[in-house]
């Protein structure tokens, strides 16, 4: 059993949007199976009451409340110092006290870090303890779309926030023993910038070892929850479902599009045709589009599942992603057929017209629509997209993948700073 310091932007638990499916995952087969002492912000006081079953299931806790506006106003300090607004973001005083008495009184084995920022809690010698880092996404890449969709002043800040951030990428690379994003497809893109950072400079780690490269270890569906035979009643055949955190930019940007490119052209022909719009916290940009004629805003939902399985297809018009789309796997799951841009199957590489449809124009998304009314069609393809699903996207292996890798950056003569390792 390894004593791992396990660190979250945000607190890992329930597992109700993307970031917090990942981690709560990880989160929990380690705590089943290792010591785990936890740290991480909670920026939604409705998590807060989730603080004591988390606390009931480490060896110990730490947490601050940070609201998103604090968050906002922590980053600026990232203008005046020349940093990435990112690594700001966390007013990470008591955090950094509780790493800092956990290295001290020398009580973990290895540290985990779930996103880059959260480097900033650690304290500035670390010692020969080695840290693990989940970027999930090659945020830095993000930014780039940012800058490149938005015009001046926000071009010219995120094309900064990008340019520094993938500096500080590059720097909690360096100084990890391994990092690990959520697709093969994020770990070549990291792996390319790192190897363009260093060409421009030289390298400085505090490893002994030359670190592990980067990392694809992927996200997966509990396809017992997800499961279409667990629900009835049978979809509206003419209701389409988007479903995410409708506070987060590409899912704004994604509903938004759809809404004005997509939707009119097809209440044209199918007067009766609803767009569902699922998932909380809403944003305003989001709640107004509740007023237009077949758009439901419904925000929180208690069974995401049960409400996918009442829709007859799943529409991801991401326009900016990164990463894997939970919202994909899971309308896969339902054995949905999911209409899909190129971005949101970023990824998860399913195969076009067979798995999913691919759509990245307006006329593209139309012409899926229409063409998945027919239900052999919709039917055929749902039932390959939970085949694919379940063939290539398993939490329990994406977990064992996460433990071997820890094992192998903790001392390879199976000794720790605390004494010996059973069984990583």
């Amino acid at each position: 059993m390894a004593r791992i310091l396990f660190l979250a932007h945000r607190i890992p638990y329930p597992p109700n949007k993307g970031d917090k499916i990942r981690s709560w995952h990880f989160l929990q087969y380690l705590m089943e199976r290792h010591e785990v002492h936890l740290g991480f912000f909670v920026d939604d006081k409705n998590d807060l009451k989730h603080v004591d079953f988390l606390r009931a299931n480490c060896a110990s806790l730490e947490y601050s409340y940070a609201s998103p506006l604090r968050q906002k106003i922590s980053s600026l300090r990232g203008l005046l110092t020349g940093t990435s607004l990112t690594e700001n973001a966390y007013p990470y005083g008591s955090m950094r006290k509780f790493t800092t008495q956990l290295v001290q009184d020398q009580r973990i084995d290895v540290v985990f870090l779930y996103s880059a920022a959260t480097h900033t809690f650690l304290p500035k010698n670390m010692c020969s303890i080695p840290v693990v880092t989940d970027f999930v996404d090659v945020d830095s890449a993000k930014w780039e779309a940012y800058a490149e969709s938005n015009n001046w002043p926000l071009s010219a800040i995120y094309r900064r926030e990008a340019a520094k951030l993938a500096s500080f990428e590059g720097f909690v690379a360096d100084r990890s023993a391994a990092s690990i994003l959520v697709s093969s497809d994020e770990a070549a893109l990291m792996r390319k910038r790192l190897v363009a950072q260093l060409d421009a400079s030289v390298r400085l780690t505090g490893q002994t070892a030359e670190p592990i490269q980067p990392v694809g270890i992927t996200n997966g569906v509990d396809s017992g929850v997800f499961s279409p035979s667990k629900y009835s009643a049978a979809p509206k055949n003419r209701r389409l479902i988007f479903t995410g955190a409708m506070d987060y930019a590409p899912n704004i940007e994604a509903v938004v599009w759809f809404v004005d490119q997509v939707f009119p052209r097809l209440k044209q022909d199918y007067p009766d045709m609803e767009f569902i719009i699922a998932g909380r916290p809403v944003a305003p940009a989001v709640q107004k589009l509740d007023l237009c004629a077949g758009i439901k805003v419904i925000g929180a939902v208690d069974d995401m599942a049960e409400t996918i399985a009442g829709a007859a297809m799943v529409v991801a018009p991401m326009l900016t992603a990164r990463g894997i789309q939970n919202k994909v796997l899971e309308g896969m799951a339902m054995a949905k057929p999911v209409i899909a841009t190129s971005a949101a199957n970023e990824g998860i590489n399913a195969p076009d017209r067979d798995a999913l449809w691919i759509a990245d124009s307006a006329d593209a998304f139309v012409d899926a629509v229409k063409a998945l009314m027919d239900p052999s069609t919709a039917a055929k393809m749902g039932q390959s997209a939970r085949l694919f699903v379940i063939n290539n996207f398993n939490w329990e292996n994406s977990c064992e993948a996460l433990e071997t890798l820890l094992g192998k950056v903790i001392r390879s003569d199976g000794e720790t700073n605390g004494g010996p390792v059973n069984d990583l």
